[in-house]
């Protein structure tokens, strides 16, 4: 998926999945202190089954480490996901 790109729209408190010009997916959070509680990830019907999920995944992990920051995967996609690439499991915060 070499032409994504993940958008962190503040207002909005979610990264947005861009691909072709156009919002694909989103994973709403919430900021607190060095943490980030992922809470729901939803990719638009249209687009289902096409990898941009894990994408969506993939790129909002790296932009919490890159922001050396801590997620807390509430939302069951991202937890699995997680669970599924042991080198993002650094990055869960103690609870």
């Amino acid at each position: 998926m070499s032409d994504t790109t993940l958008k962190d729209n503040n207002g909005a408190q979610r990264y947005e999945l861009i691909a072709e010009g156009k919002m694909v997916g989103f994973a709403q959070y919430m900021p607190a202190g060095d943490a980030i509680t992922i809470t729901h990830t939803e990719i638009a019907p249209e687009h289902g089954g096409k990898g941009y999920g894990s994408a969506l995944a993939k790129l909002a992990l790296d932009r919490i480490r890159e922001e050396r920051k801590r997620v807390i995967p509430a939302c069951g996609f991202i937890a699995d996901y997680i669970g599924k690439h042991q080198e993002y499991a650094d990055l869960v915060a103690a609870s």
